[in-house]
């Protein structure tokens, strides 16, 4: 699928795609224990992990293949977290979403507006009926991210193989295009 580089501000967030410069920031985000409990990022996390995720997340918007974002504060450019779109299916109308947000900014609706500007641009410009959201039965914050940003929660599902390693059960959230994320 050919992707071109979104605008997405809503002036207290933006996001865009990883540039070198944040390996580092990156690389001290995922630190975080629960970085690496609820999500697919490697434990331990080296710095040669965030240059990989920088490289895979530039080849993946050259093919089209997935849509990785830095978010970042929209007024200082701090590096707040990552956003990524993991997986588009045309035949099922269907792309699903990941996020992080380093702990000092959580509880600051960082993720939840993240979260929304790229529901928004997944359905109004690349024309999905669908964006989903798997997320663990433990992660309670995150699971109030999707439900802020207008997403429902459809049930308890069993994780997809590349998340059996660290999750038991998961939370299927969507937003469909009928129904728009909150603005």
């Amino acid at each position: 699928m050919k992707l071109t580089v979104p605008v997405l501000d809503d002036g207290v967030v933006a996001l865009r795609p990883p540039e070198s410069g944040d390996v580092d920031p990156i690389y001290a985000i995922c630190q975080d224990p629960d970085i690496a409990r609820f999500t697919l990022v490697p434990s331990p996390y080296a710095r040669p992990d965030a240059v990989m995720w920088l490289e895979r997340s530039t080849e993946n918007w050259r093919t089209g293949e997935r849509a990785s974002f830095v978010i970042v504060d929209a007024a200082t450019g701090e590096v707040l977290g990552n956003l990524g779109v993991v997986r588009f299916d045309r035949a099922e109308d269907v792309a699903e979403v990941g996020y992080l947000v380093k702990r000092e900014a959580r509880g600051r609706g960082v993720a939840s507006r993240a979260l929304t500007l790229v529901a928004r641009w997944v359905v109004d410009e690349l024309s999905f009926g669908r964006v989903e959201l798997l997320i663990d039965v433990h992660n309670h914050p995150s699971q109030r991210v999707a439900e802020k940003a207008g997403f429902l929660r459809e049930g308890e599902v069993d994780p997809p193989e590349r998340c059996r390693e660290r999750s038991d059960r998961m939370v299927l959230f969507a937003l469909s295009a009928e129904v728009p994320a909150e603005r």
